[in-house]
């Protein structure tokens, strides 16, 4: 099975305008390596990125896989979550890259809507979740929420 070595982000911005009408990218830096048997047998693996601003500690991730719709739930600590800032998929194909690590280039468009009408300069702590699926794997979904309603009956 193949592993992440290192996600790093590149070309951030010294300044992220925040604006219904801008937005601001990012480069992420996704290094992998290969096991022998991932070559050898053609694996492919969907590789999802997830942009956090991250408030304090880091909410811990749950993970439900499902292939090219895999998504992260977070459990908050301190009364406070993460903000999710965007998503990117990639399908990786270890046979067209043919080599045992390689580093993916994903740019991803970070946008935020207007916070308020004054003009304020924050300092905010950015990072990037990555997680790499292989097409052999579990894969995993919710229900859409449903309703009922609960009769108590007395005896």
């Amino acid at each position: 099975m193949a592993k992440i070595i290192e996600v790093k982000i590149d070309r951030i911005p010294d300044f992220i305008e925040v604006d219904d009408d801008k937005t601001n990218e990012v480069l992420i830096h996704t290094e992998l390596e290969f096991h022998p048997l991932d070559i050898e047998t053609n694996m492919e693996y969907i590789l999802h990125l997830f942009v956090y601003d991250v408030h304090g500690k880091k909410d811990v991730p749950v993970l439900i896989s499902n292939w090219d719709d895999t998504k992260v739930l977070r459990v908050a600590r301190d009364d406070r979550r993460d903000d999710f800032l965007c998503k990117e998929s990639v399908l990786i194909r270890s046979s067209e890259i043919n080599k045992k690590s390689v580093t993916i280039k994903t740019p991803m468009i970070l946008k935020l809507g207007k916070l308020q009408e004054n003009t304020s300069v924050y300092t905010r702590k950015f990072e990037v979740f990555a997680t790499m699926i292989p097409a052999v794997d579990r894969v995993s979904n919710w229900s859409k929420p449903f309703e009922s309603q609960l009769v108590f009956k007395s005896k």
